[in-house]
């Protein structure tokens, strides 16, 4: 079977075509040469001065200051700050300010200096952080001695240690019994340190 191609024929506008062939071009104008540019030195820039550096632990007041037992405790109204600042300053600050600061308060510069009186609960606190510090150390000592004698190596001396030691342990746990408890408290003596009499706190 045979199949027969049909052809289309355009109507084309050769007019038209010979009128766009035969259109002027246009010419670009005649441009200048580029000018080649002496290279400039560049611009020399002179530093600014610097500001003067801001020390930020500048102050100028000390007001309400009372002795520690480490050091003053004041509120000191930093220059870098709006308000007054709590501050603990310590003889032996390793900044400069806060020797300064100690300094000013202990020469009583700042006015009458008081001393802190600790409230009830701050001396319980710390009474209990003595016993169970000293509780420990009781305990490492009773162990050291009591397994000595556990396994028949001890010394007489060594089981007088570990009674000493067990004895130091039962009066650390009866302070708080004292009947002036947490101040003042005469607190018992340890084995190690039979040197130093009772001391009152």
């Amino acid at each position: 079977m045979e199949t027969k191609k049909s052809t289309r024929t355009t109507d084309v506008d050769v007019g038209n075509i010979e009128e766009q062939a035969s259109a002027p071009v246009f010419d670009l104008p005649e441009l200048a040469p580029p000018v080649l540019m002496v290279p400039q030195p560049a611009p020399t820039l002179v530093p600014s001065e610097l500001p003067d550096r801001v020390d930020p632990f500048a102050y100028s007041d000390v007001k309400t200051v009372v002795r520690m037992p480490n050091g003053f405790q004041c509120s000191v109204k930093f220059d870098a700050w709006d308000d007054y600042r709590t501050f603990l300053a310590c003889a032996d600050d390793i900044e400069a300010h806060g020797r300064a600061i100690y300094a000013e308060c202990k020469s009583g510069k700042r006015g009458p200096t008081p001393d802190y009186l600790p409230t009830q609960a701050e001396l319980r606190d710390a009474a209990q952080a003595r016993i169970a510090r000293e509780l420990r150390r009781a305990n490492s000592e009773v162990t050291k001695y009591q397994d000595r004698v556990d396994v028949d190596e001890a010394s007489d001396a060594d089981v007088a240690q570990v009674k000493a030691w067990k004895k130091y342990r039962v009066n650390l746990n009866r302070v708080p019994e004292q009947a002036h408890f947490p101040h003042p408290i005469v607190w018992p003596v340890a084995p190690d340190d039979v040197s130093t009499a009772l001391v009152s706190a």
